[in-house]
Protein backbone atom coordinates (compact mmCIF):
# COMPACT_ATOMS: atom_id res chain seq x y z
CA UNK A 1 0.00 0.00 0.00
CA UNK A 2 1.31 3.74 -0.78
CA UNK A 3 0.11 7.21 0.66
CA UNK A 4 -2.42 7.04 -2.51
CA UNK A 5 -3.81 3.84 -2.49
CA UNK A 6 -4.39 4.07 1.32
CA UNK A 7 -6.75 6.91 0.96
CA UNK A 8 -9.92 5.42 -0.85
CA UNK A 9 -11.77 5.93 -3.96
CA UNK A 10 -9.69 8.68 -6.30
CA UNK A 11 -12.77 10.85 -5.47
CA UNK A 12 -11.31 11.29 -1.82
CA UNK A 13 -7.40 11.77 -2.71
CA UNK A 14 -7.19 15.34 -1.76
CA UNK A 15 -4.19 17.59 -3.20
CA UNK A 16 -2.79 20.07 -1.12
CA UNK A 17 -2.00 23.82 -3.05
CA UNK A 18 1.76 24.81 -3.24
CA UNK A 19 2.53 27.72 -1.15
CA UNK A 20 3.27 30.63 -3.82
CA UNK A 21 4.80 32.23 -1.29
CA UNK A 22 8.34 31.01 -1.95
CA UNK A 23 7.93 31.94 -5.75
CA UNK A 24 7.54 35.34 -4.05
CA UNK A 25 10.58 34.75 -2.08
CA UNK A 26 12.64 33.12 -5.05
CA UNK A 27 11.71 36.04 -7.22
CA UNK A 28 13.24 38.20 -4.53
CA UNK A 29 16.46 36.53 -4.34
CA UNK A 30 16.98 36.78 -7.78
CA UNK A 31 16.53 40.48 -7.27
CA UNK A 32 20.31 40.05 -5.41
CA UNK A 33 21.67 38.05 -8.10
CA UNK A 34 25.26 39.97 -9.27
CA UNK A 35 24.08 39.99 -13.14
CA UNK A 36 25.53 42.57 -15.66
CA UNK A 37 21.83 42.25 -18.03
CA UNK A 38 18.05 42.96 -16.63
CA UNK A 39 17.44 39.03 -15.49
CA UNK A 40 16.20 36.29 -16.22
CA UNK A 41 13.49 36.97 -18.67
CA UNK A 42 11.39 34.28 -20.06
CA UNK A 43 13.35 31.82 -17.55
CA UNK A 44 12.00 33.28 -13.99
CA UNK A 45 8.36 31.59 -14.26
CA UNK A 46 9.59 27.86 -14.35
CA UNK A 47 11.97 28.88 -11.71
CA UNK A 48 9.50 30.34 -9.77
CA UNK A 49 7.15 27.41 -10.12
CA UNK A 50 10.29 25.05 -9.22
CA UNK A 51 10.45 27.12 -6.05
CA UNK A 52 6.66 26.71 -5.37
CA UNK A 53 6.73 22.75 -5.62
CA UNK A 54 9.78 21.99 -3.54
CA UNK A 55 8.74 25.14 -1.39
CA UNK A 56 12.31 26.60 -1.07
CA UNK A 57 13.24 30.19 -2.57
CA UNK A 58 16.50 27.92 -4.14
CA UNK A 59 14.94 25.45 -6.28
CA UNK A 60 17.75 22.89 -7.35
CA UNK A 61 17.02 21.29 -10.46
CA UNK A 62 15.63 17.70 -9.98
CA UNK A 63 16.81 14.89 -9.30
CA UNK A 64 14.97 11.91 -10.01
CA UNK A 65 12.40 12.57 -13.34
CA UNK A 66 10.48 9.61 -14.76
CA UNK A 67 8.52 10.24 -18.22
CA UNK A 68 5.57 8.65 -18.35
CA UNK A 69 4.09 7.88 -22.24
CA UNK A 70 0.27 7.07 -22.47
CA UNK A 71 -1.33 5.35 -25.36
CA UNK A 72 -5.02 4.23 -26.38
CA UNK A 73 -7.01 3.68 -28.96
CA UNK A 74 -9.99 5.99 -29.51
CA UNK A 75 -12.87 5.74 -32.20
CA UNK A 76 -12.62 5.67 -35.98
CA UNK A 77 -12.43 9.23 -37.56
CA UNK A 78 -10.87 10.53 -34.38
CA UNK A 79 -7.12 10.27 -35.50
CA UNK A 80 -7.85 10.71 -39.04
CA UNK A 81 -4.61 11.28 -41.77
CA UNK A 82 -2.43 10.17 -38.80
CA UNK A 83 1.02 9.16 -40.27
CA UNK A 84 1.93 6.51 -38.33
CA UNK A 85 -0.59 3.39 -35.95
CA UNK A 86 -0.80 4.24 -32.81
CA UNK A 87 0.14 0.54 -32.15
CA UNK A 88 3.48 1.09 -34.39
CA UNK A 89 4.23 4.54 -32.86
CA UNK A 90 3.82 2.09 -29.22
CA UNK A 91 5.97 -0.64 -30.57
CA UNK A 92 8.54 1.93 -32.02
CA UNK A 93 8.65 3.41 -28.35
CA UNK A 94 9.25 0.38 -26.80
CA UNK A 95 12.02 0.06 -28.93
CA UNK A 96 13.49 2.80 -27.82
CA UNK A 97 12.68 5.18 -31.34
CA UNK A 98 11.52 7.81 -32.38
CA UNK A 99 11.74 11.74 -31.65
CA UNK A 100 10.14 11.73 -28.27
CA UNK A 101 11.88 8.74 -26.73
CA UNK A 102 15.21 8.87 -28.72
CA UNK A 103 15.18 12.39 -27.22
CA UNK A 104 14.43 11.50 -23.92
CA UNK A 105 17.33 8.52 -23.77
CA UNK A 106 19.77 10.83 -25.07
CA UNK A 107 18.48 13.08 -21.89
CA UNK A 108 18.96 10.30 -19.64
CA UNK A 109 15.58 10.15 -18.99
CA UNK A 110 13.50 6.70 -17.55
CA UNK A 111 10.52 6.48 -20.10
CA UNK A 112 7.35 3.68 -19.27
CA UNK A 113 5.14 3.64 -22.23
CA UNK A 114 1.59 3.47 -20.49
CA UNK A 115 -0.84 1.19 -23.03
CA UNK A 116 -4.99 2.12 -21.55
CA UNK A 117 -7.38 0.13 -22.88
CA UNK A 118 -9.30 1.32 -26.16
CA UNK A 119 -11.94 4.09 -25.67
CA UNK A 120 -14.37 2.30 -28.41
CA UNK A 121 -18.23 3.68 -27.49
CA UNK A 122 -19.30 5.54 -30.37
CA UNK A 123 -23.17 5.87 -29.96
CA UNK A 124 -22.75 6.92 -25.95
CA UNK A 125 -19.83 7.22 -23.65
CA UNK A 126 -16.65 5.80 -24.74
CA UNK A 127 -16.09 3.98 -21.92
CA UNK A 128 -18.50 1.86 -19.26
CA UNK A 129 -18.06 1.82 -15.74
CA UNK A 130 -15.47 -1.15 -15.49
CA UNK A 131 -13.90 0.52 -18.63
CA UNK A 132 -13.80 3.57 -16.24
CA UNK A 133 -13.00 1.91 -13.39
CA UNK A 134 -9.71 0.48 -15.23
CA UNK A 135 -8.17 3.27 -16.49
CA UNK A 136 -8.67 5.54 -13.68
CA UNK A 137 -6.87 2.79 -11.53
CA UNK A 138 -4.00 2.35 -14.12
CA UNK A 139 -3.00 5.82 -13.98
CA UNK A 140 -3.13 6.18 -10.40
CA UNK A 141 -0.84 2.72 -9.99
CA UNK A 142 1.23 4.32 -12.75
CA UNK A 143 2.23 7.74 -10.85
CA UNK A 144 2.40 5.52 -7.25
CA UNK A 145 4.71 3.06 -8.39
CA UNK A 146 7.34 5.82 -9.85
CA UNK A 147 6.96 7.84 -6.80
CA UNK A 148 7.47 5.08 -4.44
CA UNK A 149 10.47 4.14 -7.10
CA UNK A 150 11.95 8.03 -6.12
CA UNK A 151 10.84 9.77 -8.89
CA UNK A 152 10.55 13.39 -7.44
CA UNK A 153 9.26 14.46 -10.55
CA UNK A 154 6.81 13.26 -13.70
CA UNK A 155 6.76 14.10 -17.55
CA UNK A 156 3.56 13.42 -18.89
CA UNK A 157 2.31 13.12 -22.36
CA UNK A 158 0.16 11.12 -24.26
CA UNK A 159 0.42 9.60 -27.61
CA UNK A 160 -1.79 9.24 -30.72
CA UNK A 161 -3.90 12.15 -33.12
CA UNK A 162 -7.00 10.50 -31.34
CA UNK A 163 -5.76 11.58 -27.93
CA UNK A 164 -5.29 14.97 -29.07
CA UNK A 165 -8.50 14.77 -31.17
CA UNK A 166 -10.59 13.54 -27.14
CA UNK A 167 -8.65 16.96 -26.04
CA UNK A 168 -10.17 19.36 -28.49
CA UNK A 169 -13.71 17.59 -27.19
CA UNK A 170 -12.92 18.22 -23.11
CA UNK A 171 -11.75 21.91 -24.05
CA UNK A 172 -15.01 22.44 -25.88
CA UNK A 173 -17.14 21.33 -23.16
CA UNK A 174 -15.05 23.26 -20.78
CA UNK A 175 -15.09 26.50 -21.96
CA UNK A 176 -18.22 26.07 -24.46
CA UNK A 177 -17.29 26.80 -27.62
CA UNK A 178 -17.84 25.19 -30.89
CA UNK A 179 -15.08 22.18 -31.72
CA UNK A 180 -13.56 23.57 -34.66
CA UNK A 181 -12.52 26.33 -32.84
CA UNK A 182 -9.73 24.13 -31.03
CA UNK A 183 -9.46 21.71 -33.73
CA UNK A 184 -6.07 22.83 -35.32
CA UNK A 185 -5.42 22.70 -39.31
CA UNK A 186 -3.78 19.86 -40.21
CA UNK A 187 -0.53 18.86 -42.48
CA UNK A 188 0.10 16.16 -44.23
CA UNK A 189 4.21 14.96 -44.80
CA UNK A 190 5.23 17.83 -47.19
CA UNK A 191 3.62 19.97 -45.64
CA UNK A 192 0.50 20.32 -47.38
CA UNK A 193 -2.49 21.25 -45.43
CA UNK A 194 -4.97 18.20 -45.27
CA UNK A 195 -8.57 19.50 -44.88
CA UNK A 196 -9.80 15.88 -45.35
CA UNK A 197 -8.34 14.58 -42.42
CA UNK A 198 -9.49 17.60 -40.63
CA UNK A 199 -13.20 17.28 -41.80
CA UNK A 200 -12.98 13.13 -40.68
CA UNK A 201 -11.93 14.21 -37.17
CA UNK A 202 -14.41 17.06 -36.98
CA UNK A 203 -17.22 14.71 -38.64
CA UNK A 204 -16.52 11.89 -36.00
CA UNK A 205 -16.14 13.86 -33.18
CA UNK A 206 -20.01 15.69 -33.99
CA UNK A 207 -21.36 12.71 -34.23
CA UNK A 208 -19.94 11.47 -31.28
CA UNK A 209 -20.88 14.60 -29.56
CA UNK A 210 -24.24 14.28 -30.65
CA UNK A 211 -24.84 10.96 -28.34
CA UNK A 212 -23.23 12.97 -25.44
CA UNK A 213 -24.60 16.33 -24.63
CA UNK A 214 -26.21 17.69 -21.81
CA UNK A 215 -24.78 15.57 -19.28
CA UNK A 216 -24.02 17.09 -15.93
CA UNK A 217 -20.10 18.00 -15.34
CA UNK A 218 -18.27 15.62 -13.06
CA UNK A 219 -14.75 14.27 -13.36
CA UNK A 220 -16.35 10.66 -13.98
CA UNK A 221 -18.64 11.94 -16.79
CA UNK A 222 -15.56 14.16 -18.58
CA UNK A 223 -13.67 11.14 -18.59
CA UNK A 224 -16.31 8.35 -19.93
CA UNK A 225 -18.01 10.33 -22.33
CA UNK A 226 -15.05 12.80 -23.76
CA UNK A 227 -11.54 12.05 -22.16
CA UNK A 228 -11.57 8.16 -22.83
CA UNK A 229 -9.15 5.87 -21.56
CA UNK A 230 -5.87 7.57 -21.92
CA UNK A 231 -7.04 10.76 -20.80
CA UNK A 232 -8.40 9.43 -17.75
CA UNK A 233 -5.44 7.80 -16.88
CA UNK A 234 -3.43 10.65 -17.61
CA UNK A 235 -5.47 12.79 -15.29
CA UNK A 236 -5.37 10.00 -12.11
CA UNK A 237 -1.27 10.31 -12.75
CA UNK A 238 -2.13 14.02 -12.38
CA UNK A 239 -3.98 13.87 -9.35
CA UNK A 240 -1.88 10.90 -7.70
CA UNK A 241 1.01 13.10 -8.18
CA UNK A 242 -0.79 16.19 -6.65
CA UNK A 243 -2.01 13.83 -3.74
CA UNK A 244 1.75 12.79 -3.00
CA UNK A 245 2.89 16.61 -3.57
CA UNK A 246 5.20 15.56 -6.28
CA UNK A 247 5.28 17.89 -9.40
CA UNK A 248 4.53 17.10 -12.98
CA UNK A 249 5.80 18.36 -16.12
CA UNK A 250 3.66 18.34 -19.13
CA UNK A 251 3.17 18.89 -23.13
CA UNK A 252 0.88 18.58 -25.25
CA UNK A 253 -3.13 19.07 -26.00
CA UNK A 254 -4.32 15.51 -24.37
CA UNK A 255 -2.17 16.84 -21.12
CA UNK A 256 -3.67 19.83 -20.97
CA UNK A 257 -6.93 18.39 -21.21
CA UNK A 258 -5.79 15.63 -18.41
CA UNK A 259 -5.01 18.14 -16.21
CA UNK A 260 -8.40 20.24 -16.52
CA UNK A 261 -10.01 16.31 -16.04
CA UNK A 262 -7.34 16.37 -12.87
CA UNK A 263 -8.61 19.10 -11.50
CA UNK A 264 -12.63 18.25 -11.59
CA UNK A 265 -11.25 15.34 -9.70
CA UNK A 266 -9.01 18.10 -7.31
CA UNK A 267 -8.59 21.74 -7.39
CA UNK A 268 -5.21 22.08 -6.59
CA UNK A 269 -4.12 19.58 -9.48
CA UNK A 270 -2.90 22.25 -12.04
CA UNK A 271 -1.26 23.94 -9.48
CA UNK A 272 1.78 21.07 -8.96
CA UNK A 273 1.94 21.33 -13.24
CA UNK A 274 4.17 23.20 -15.32
CA UNK A 275 4.09 23.26 -19.39
CA UNK A 276 7.40 24.98 -20.13
CA UNK A 277 6.64 24.21 -24.05
CA UNK A 278 3.50 25.15 -25.60
CA UNK A 279 3.17 24.49 -28.75
CA UNK A 280 0.27 27.00 -30.93
CA UNK A 281 -2.51 24.17 -30.55
CA UNK A 282 -5.76 26.24 -29.45
CA UNK A 283 -6.55 23.92 -26.75
CA UNK A 284 -3.22 24.33 -25.07
CA UNK A 285 -3.62 27.81 -24.82
CA UNK A 286 -6.96 27.95 -23.52
CA UNK A 287 -6.95 25.43 -20.96
CA UNK A 288 -3.25 26.21 -19.78
CA UNK A 289 -4.89 30.03 -18.92
CA UNK A 290 -7.76 28.24 -16.95
CA UNK A 291 -5.64 25.91 -15.32
CA UNK A 292 -3.99 29.38 -13.84
CA UNK A 293 -0.14 27.88 -15.32
CA UNK A 294 3.02 29.64 -14.60
CA UNK A 295 3.66 31.55 -17.83
CA UNK A 296 6.14 29.19 -20.18
CA UNK A 297 9.29 29.64 -22.25
CA UNK A 298 8.16 30.81 -25.29
CA UNK A 299 9.53 27.80 -27.28
CA UNK A 300 6.18 27.35 -29.62
CA UNK A 301 7.45 23.80 -30.63
CA UNK A 302 4.72 22.32 -32.81
CA UNK A 303 6.34 18.93 -33.57
CA UNK A 304 3.53 16.49 -32.92
CA UNK A 305 1.75 14.77 -29.66
CA UNK A 306 4.65 15.36 -26.80
CA UNK A 307 7.64 15.99 -28.82
CA UNK A 308 8.20 19.42 -26.81
CA UNK A 309 8.65 18.02 -23.24
CA UNK A 310 12.28 16.88 -23.43
CA UNK A 311 13.58 20.19 -24.86
CA UNK A 312 11.25 22.04 -22.25
CA UNK A 313 12.01 19.85 -19.38
CA UNK A 314 16.17 20.43 -20.40
CA UNK A 315 15.61 23.70 -20.61
CA UNK A 316 13.90 23.78 -16.84
CA UNK A 317 17.12 22.10 -15.65
CA UNK A 318 19.17 24.25 -17.13
CA UNK A 319 17.53 27.21 -15.42
CA UNK A 320 17.31 25.90 -12.28
CA UNK A 321 20.83 25.31 -12.41
CA UNK A 322 21.51 28.77 -13.60
CA UNK A 323 19.73 30.53 -10.90
CA UNK A 324 21.33 28.27 -8.25
CA UNK A 325 24.75 28.99 -9.11
CA UNK A 326 24.23 32.65 -9.86
CA UNK A 327 26.17 35.14 -7.50
CA UNK A 328 24.43 36.93 -4.79
CA UNK A 329 24.91 40.27 -3.60
CA UNK A 330 27.06 40.64 -0.51
CA UNK A 331 23.94 41.45 1.35
CA UNK A 332 22.62 38.35 1.22
CA UNK A 333 25.35 36.57 1.58
CA UNK A 334 26.55 38.07 5.00
CA UNK A 335 22.87 37.27 6.59
CA UNK A 336 23.24 33.54 5.02
CA UNK A 337 26.62 33.10 6.48
CA UNK A 338 25.64 34.78 10.37
CA UNK A 339 25.60 31.95 12.89
CA UNK A 340 22.26 31.23 14.87
CA UNK A 341 21.56 32.95 18.21
CA UNK A 342 20.90 30.67 21.07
Amino acid sequence: MTDSTDAGPLDDLKAKFPNGVWTTRANARLQNALIEGSGFGSLQPGVGWSARVQATDAPEPFSSPRMLLFAGEYPEGWAAGESEPLADQVAAARRGEGLVVGEAMRAGLTVEVVETGASGGEEGPLLDEAELADCLRLGRETADRAIDGGADVLLVAGMGAGAATAAVAICSFIVKDDITSFMPQLHAPGGMVDDASWMARVAALRDHLAFNHGFRRKSDALVARLGGAELGAMAATILTAATRSTPVVLDGPAAAAAMMIARDFGLASPKWCYMPNRSPHPVIGKLAKQGGLADDFGLGLDLGEGTGLVVGWSLLQESLRLTRDVPLADAERDEDDEPDED
